[in-house]
């Protein structure tokens, strides 16, 4: 009878550590800062496919995601085909390629255009997102991070695909990465993410990961006319009878015409097209002008993405460590909190990661130690660097495919 025991200890354990259950006891007190409204748990990769929804009706658009199964991504694409109820179509294509390629196709066609995936699967899908940003077409790409390289650790959690998100993709390619921090607000970035890339004709990028994706997150039911209000990027009525898809706004976001409407026919490429006319141009001079207006609406949506904002420490230690700031982006806003209570310093979690925020430099410059804590080998890091060469930046990393401990964080702040 021993045997049988044994198996079921070892069983749950590694049921639990693999579920990163392996956490201290945590009090959980009434909170005065939760709204009142219904709440329910749910996951984030439901929660994500929940708020592509909410952003389709919100805008009265048809939903499309073009897919491929990839763990940890699946979920959000079996959620989504279960919603034919609510006018969303799915594609299950045979690759990545063809996924991401079916939705350029309805992001030209008008829809909400979207693709799920996980890192090996948006290597797969660069060269599309290439087209897409030439293009300039909305479009939604969701990257749920494992571990890696290759097929690496694919149910295990990690977030090292920050830097392929960037800049993964030839030429000057300039793409939106955001990042959602808990279950529940998985919902919150697919729906920003929506409203971004409809408000400005471009790719974006959300970054979420396996930790998120299969964890669960308490969630207050929206009510559709509370959320943010989405300005789809139309076309003006006086461009009717000469449109073409190189003419753009003072944001310098182009104009969006869709097929069937009158007088706006037009063709969209994926060569370099001339800054005035839409048609193909080789000339050197053109090629920069567009690179420039290309980065331009970029950089532009950070005046329209909220500011970057420090959680303070309300410790009883936060004397001694009032000029240290800890740093993160996405899932590992929970575990920073903790060692930020308890350190007694203050913590900034980045959700908006290219653009950055307009006022990350003024808040970083107000601390003498700063560290960027990331599970990877120091990603974000080296791109706050680039951004930012004249402030020093600390790291803490790891990469063991499972979430942080907060013990070792906060061992390695003490030194």
């Amino acid at each position: 009878m021993i045997a049988p025991n044994v198996k079921v200890l070892t069983d749950g354990y590694n049921y639990g550590n693999n579920l990163a259950l392996n956490i201290r006891q945590i009090n959980v007190a009434a909170s005065e800062d939760m709204p009142a409204g219904t709440y329910t748990s749910i996951a984030g990769n439901k929660a994500t496919a929940w708020g592509l929804i909410a952003a389709a009706h919100k805008v009265g658009k048809r939903l499309f995601l073009g897919s491929y199964p990839i763990t940890p991504a699946t979920d959000i694409m079996h959620e989504l085909a279960a919603r034919k109820d609510m006018g969303v179509m799915v594609i299950q294509a045979e690759d990545e390629i063809a996924g991401v390629c079916t939705a350029i196709g309805a992001a030209f066609a008008g829809d909400l255009a979207c693709t799920s995936t996980s890192g090996p699967g948006l290597s797969l899908k660069s060269e599309a997102i290439g087209l897409a940003v030439m293009a300039e077409l909305p479009l939604v790409v969701i990257d749920v991070q494992r571990g890696g390289p290759s097929t690496g650790l694919p149910t295990k959690t990690e977030q090292t695909d920050l830097l392929q998100a960037i800049y993964g993709r030839n030429g000057e390619c300039p793409a939106v990465v955001i990042a959602a921090s808990t279950s529940a607000n998985c919902f919150d970035y697919a729906y920003e993410a929506c409203k971004i890339a409809l408000e400005n004709m471009t790719p974006v990028i959300l970054m979420t990961d396996t930790y998120l994706a299969n964890g669960t997150g308490l969630w207050r039911l929206p009510q559709l006319e509370n959320l943010p209000a989405i300005h789809v990027q139309g076309v003006p009525e006086d461009l009717k009878g000469h449109y073409n898809p190189a003419l753009r706004d003072e944001r310098s976001v182009r104009y969006w015409a869709v097929p069937g409407m009158e007088g706006f026919e037009h063709r969209n490429i994926g060569l370099e097209r001339d800054a005035e006319k839409g048609t193909i141009s080789t000339n050197p001079e053109n090629h920069e002008r567009m690179v420039r207006a290309r980065q331009a609406k970029i950089n532009g949506i950070a005046d329209r993405i909220p500011e970057l904002k420090v959680i303070k420490s309300n410790s009883e230690n936060r004397a001694s460590n009032s000029d240290t700031l800890l740093v993160g982006w996405g899932s590992t806003e929970g575990h920073l909190h903790a060692a930020a209570l308890e350190l007694g310093c203050d913590l900034v979690q980045f959700n908006y990661i290219h653009p950055l925020p307009k006022n990350t430099r003024e808040v970083l410059s107000g601390y003498k130690r700063i560290i960027v804590c990331e599970l990877n080998t120091g990603q974000f890091a080296a791109y706050l660097r680039s951004q930012m060469p004249d402030i020093p930046f600390e790291q803490y990393n790891e990469v063991q495919g499972q979430p942080f401990a907060v013990e070792r964080i906060v061992n390695f702040v003490k030194g």
